[in-house]
């Protein structure tokens, strides 16, 4: 594909974008693989929330997220990802309990990179609000499969395409400015996780796809993280199925140990948010680009951590519509 591209995206077109986001259904994007078409304890519940207007717009491994252009909350359903078998996690409730625990305590110990999440009564009564059936709300509320937290309106560093380790990133899509300026903003989050870290709490998994460049006012840009499910808290005791998860993305993700007593050279939070620092300086060092081709030939296939692969390149035509 050789013509010739637009303008990137500026900063006010991406304030602009934030404040005034326009929600996209994924339930025919052709980048996504094996997108769960639903379980049919969720007919109702999802014919309920479509008939309200919400639509499938954040695709991730475990579940879906559902919004409204009207509402400052969004809602992840479990088991409406991306992936092999999605549907796997319908109704293992565990994975949203723990994480809905897990954004109360980063929130309570002072850490807003995360989103506000609401208690399992004031969920029923957003749900029944939004025009779902009263026992579907109390139903997967009460079972955990669903759950209801603040809509964070921004770009992610990158979607999870559901083909195994892969990955499409929108950031190339920007200007030289916005890039600099979202590198300051992971530079900010670093410090943050680090903070976090010291007190007890991990995030676990700040990977592309979890994070979220946003703009409260239209002086910076932020980076904040969404998905929870494999944060701990030092303090507390976690599930096992986390503590063990946890132990293989050590070996997974790459995390370099120390050879003589094998014990890892950093954590999870902060390896992590190195990589994908890096990353946006890959990004904003090949940002002169005079068409799709070229970019194509320089960065698909950025290599990343653990055997993932990156896409650049396509981010433009994603965005806007091609």
């Amino acid at each position: 594909m050789n013509e010739k591209l637009t303008k990137p995206i500026s900063r006010s077109q991406f304030w602009k974008s934030v404040r005034s986001p326009i929600l996209r259904s994924l339930d025919e994007d052709k980048r996504l693989h094996n997108l769960a078409k639903g379980f049919w304890v969720y007919d109702e519940l999802i014919a309920d929330l479509r008939n309200a207007g919400w639509i499938r717009f954040g695709p991730g491994f475990k579940a879906g997220v559902y919004g409204h252009p009207k509402s400052p909350y969004c809602i992840k359903i479990l088991g409406m990802g991306v992936g092999e078998n999605p549907l796997y996690f319908c109704e293992r409730g565990y994975y949203i309990e723990h994480e809905r625990n897990m954004l109360v305590d980063f929130w309570e110990s002072g850490f807003r990179f995360a989103p506000t999440v609401l208690n399992r009564q004031d969920s029923i009564s957003f749900l029944r609000k939004c025009g779902v059936r009263p026992f579907q709300a109390e139903n997967r509320v009460q079972r955990n499969d669903v759950m209801v937290m603040e809509y964070i309106p921004g770009i992610p560093l990158a979607i999870q395409t559901g083909r195994h380790l892969d990955y499409d990133v929108y950031l190339d899509a920007f200007d030289t400015g916005v890039l600099d300026e979202m590198h300051t903003a992971l530079e900010t989050l670093r410090i943050q996780l680090q903070r976090a870290n010291n007190s007890g709490v991990f995030h676990n998994d700040p990977m592309p796809p979890n994070i979220i460049f946003t703009m409260r006012k239209a002086d910076k840009i932020e980076a904040k993280l969404v998905d929870f499910e494999m944060a701990q808290n030092s303090k507390k005791s976690n599930p096992t199925h986390v503590n063990s998860t946890v132990e293989t993305l050590y070996r997974e993700r790459g995390v370099p140990v120390n050879q003589s007593t094998l014990a890892p050279m950093s954590n999870l939070d902060i390896y992590l948010i190195d990589q994908s620092i890096d990353l946006v300086k890959r990004i904003r060092a090949a940002s002169v680009r005079p068409d799709d081709s070229l970019l194509d030939a320089i960065s698909i296939g950025v290599s990343f951590i653990g055997g993932f692969s990156i896409n650049l390149g396509r981010a433009i035509r994603s965005l806007k519509g091609g």
